[in-house]
């Protein structure tokens, strides 16, 4: 049984573990984190992936029911214009037809809930925190990996294993020492994040909805089945805009003020959520969180002989199509598939990493660059474009009019140019 070590403990890092774990691989995680606190607001993950993590054991009520992870079955995506003109809708999870459904979580309790399985099933000791990894050694049979308390600095004793997985996020130090600097790339854009509360319920409860266009685009979705139950609206909401570089690092509790995009907001004032502006939302909203948005341009490989990379390490992702903590997921599904495989075949580690490459490493990176065109956001910034100028009536008329079309052209062939299931594409 190969030793492996997953470098990061996030919910790529977790998915990575016990599909590894689950294919039989010895692995132990190690977290830079010195306790893993509530970061973080509202993901949507999608039924592609669900149906990754049901597969690897955990049963889909740990995720939704209120006392665990409290997470939505969503049913919809909707698309409006900055002015609230209804443009489109998509069908998603079960909804769509879906053998799971597409779940709207509080990023920390979904999160949560994979690392308690990674706690079940590997054991408390197999889960390190404080351990921030530092440089590692890499030989033809085996990995050495160096790493130091995060809270101290000290070093701690080297880590010998047969097999390393870099799922260390954005800043991936991982990445950096296999790539060198490897810096990522500003995108032009911020996104401001937060949570409300609302006494009621937007639409069906289960709705993400967007509106805006290519500049400045919002978004808001509910994250907790607890409060939908009783008929309110824990609201997450996001508002992505263009910005200056900031001259510093990407960080993920940046705190900011309302007046920071208070005209940005109002200017999406013809939408109402639950009743309520966009601007009103983010009055409700205690705390704002902002942070500068950076991706990477595609790698050529995932195959670094005993060294792998894997979600934001591997492909960092613009918020657009639910693609983030998805694709991770199924990162870690092909790794898995792919390591017993290589076990099966006798081709080891090395056939393990080059199986996962030619399965993830050409996909992804066609997620990166669909993402930096908006994903199926796009929708918003067409319908912009191709009324432009137009009279209110006018406008109104033509998003009714071309919705079908842009429905169609836009946000379906962004969905069905996504990866698939790699075990649902073997056992067809």
């Amino acid at each position: 049984m190969a030793k492996t070590v997953v470098v990061g403990g996030g919910i790529g890092g977790c998915a990575a573990a016990l599909a590894l774990h689950r294919a039989g691989a010895d692995v132990i995680i190690y977290e830079a984190a010195p306790e893993l606190k509530e970061l973080g607001a509202g993901i949507n993950v999608q039924a592609v992936a669900v149906s990754v993590l049901t597969d690897l054991g955990i049963p889909l009520e740990k995720f939704h029911a209120p006392s665990e992870g409290d997470a939505i079955f969503t049913s919809a995506v909707e698309y409006f214009t900055a002015e609230g003109f209804f443009i489109s809708s998509e069908k998603v999870g079960l909804a769509a037809g879906a053998s799971q459904p597409q779940l709207s979580a509080h990023r920390a309790k979904f999160h949560s809930t994979l690392l308690a399985e990674c706690l079940r099933v590997l054991g408390q000791e197999k889960v390190i925190l404080n351990s921030r990894f530092t440089q590692l050694e890499s030989f033809e049979d085996h990995v050495i990996l160096h790493f130091e308390k995060t809270t101290t600095k000290d070093p701690m004793p080297p880590v010998r294993c047969d097999f390393a997985v870099g799922a260390d996020g954005l800043k991936s130090r991982v990445c950096r020492a296999l790539l060198g600097d490897g810096a990522p790339r500003y995108t032009g854009r911020m996104i401001y994040r937060g949570l409300c509360e609302v006494e009621a319920i937007h639409a069906d409860g289960c709705t993400v909805s967007l509106c805006g266009h290519e500049n400045g685009n919002f978004i808001c979705y509910p994250i907790s089945e607890g409060m939908r139950e009783k008929g309110q609206f824990l609201c997450n909401w996001g508002l992505c805009v263009l910005r200056t570089h900031p001259g510093g690092e990407e960080k993920w509790t940046s705190e900011a003020t309302l007046e920071e995009i208070r005209e940005e907001l109002e200017e999406f004032g013809g939408n109402r959520f639950a009743g309520l502006t966009p601007l009103q939302l983010a009055e409700r909203t205690e705390k704002i969180i902002g942070w500068s948005l950076f991706d990477r341009d595609p790698l050529e490989s995932f195959d670094f002989g005993s060294v792998t990379l894997l979600g934001d390490a591997a492909h960092p992702l613009l918020p657009y199509g639910s693609q983030g903590a998805t694709q991770a997921i199924m990162d870690a599904e092909a790794l898995g598939v792919s390591y017993q495989n290589a076990m099966a075949k006798g081709t080891g580690i090395r056939g393990c990493v080059k199986e996962y490459s030619d399965l993830r490493c050409e996909v992804t990176g066609k997620v990166v660059i669909a993402n930096r065109d908006m994903g199926s956001t796009a929708v918003l910034r067409v319908a912009a474009v191709e009324t432009q100028g137009m009279a209110v009536d006018e406008k109104r008329t033509w998003c009714a009019e071309h919705g079908k079309r842009l429905h169609d052209e836009v946000i379906q062939k962004y969905r069905a140019s996504m990866p698939k299931s790699v075990r649902a594409v073997a056992e067809r």
